[in-house]
């Protein structure tokens, strides 16, 4: 405090003005780090099926072989037909593939004949085994039998069951490949291989005819060119056939649209539809 000195009175005290404090600048908060994703793992191929062992394995060998062998002979037609290949050489490979395929197709015949027998034989012992099963569970339940001796006699005839029926299971599998002759190819490379067969076998006939090869070469090779043109034409003539009539309706169609039965936007619809249909026959 502070005093006159001249009469002693408190002098009033000076008031300070209030202190401005200036604003401290906001600081920016630290940029956050981008996000980095984990590392994924490469999607990993899967492992293909194992080929099929046994005597599965044994059939799958045998049809796949004689599949490569019809190729084969469609492919070295071919080759002849464009001049490829001389007539010696044709002779020779189609003698030599035409005599491995038919030792196959032989093969295959006796393997058909051998597994029917075997699966029959296989079903009876199954028969008899859920018999004696049957019985063995009776013999217990009045009391002929204790179930110590059921327990192990009922046992070793389950094992045995569940043998019998990987054993036919097998058997019916492997009857099913053998059946379905050129089934490891689809419909539409079945097709391509009579077309182009064909299509060989008539160009040859032409070229016998005009004297640029020997009629003996193909007085050798027609009996079974037609024979294989048969076969190729018996395992897609349903096809064929679905394909005639898709095409029948496709043609009917467009005639509906020319004399105005039907409308632009209903004719492109409907032909589409059809084109599609025609694609899946030899999908």
């Amino acid at each position: 405090m502070k005093y006159c000195i001249y009469c002693g009175a408190q002098l009033p005290t000076a008031v300070q003005p209030p202190r401005l404090e200036r604003p401290q600048p906001i600081e920016a908060p630290p940029p956050v780090p981008p996000l980095v994703p984990p590392p994924t793992q490469a999607a990993q191929p899967s492992p293909a099926a194992p080929p099929p062992v046994g005597l599965e394995g044994e059939i799958a060998a045998l049809m796949s072989n004689i599949s490569a062998l019809y190729s084969r002979k469609v492919a070295l037609f071919r080759l002849f037909q464009s001049g490829e290949v001389s007539e010696s050489v044709f002779m020779k490979l189609y003698n030599e593939y035409s005599g491995k395929l038919s030792e196959l197709l032989n093969t295959r015949v006796r393997r058909l004949e051998d597994l029917r027998r075997r699966l029959e034989e296989v079903n009876r012992r199954l028969s008899e085994v859920a018999l004696n099963i049957e019985e063995l569970s009776v013999r217990y339940k009045i009391g002929e039998i204790d179930l110590n001796t059921f327990s192990q006699k009922s046992e070793r005839l389950k094992v045995e069951q569940r043998e019998l029926e990987n054993m036919a299971k097998s058997i019916r599998s492997s009857l099913d490949r053998l059946e379905k002759m050129l089934g490891d190819k689809p419909p539409s490379e079945i097709k391509s291989m009579e077309d182009g067969l064909r299509g060989a076998y008539e160009a040859i006939r032409k070229m016998v005819e005009d004297g640029k090869i020997s009629s003996g070469v193909l007085e050798s090779v027609r009996v079974d060119v037609e024979e294989t043109l048969a076969f190729l034409d018996s395992l897609i003539r349903d096809r064929k056939e679905r394909e005639r009539l898709l095409r029948e309706d496709l043609e009917a169609l467009q005639a509906r649209y020319k004399i105005g039965e039907i409308t632009i936007e209903e004719y492109e619809r409907r032909k589409k539809e059809i084109q599609e249909e025609i694609g899946k026959v030899w999908s």
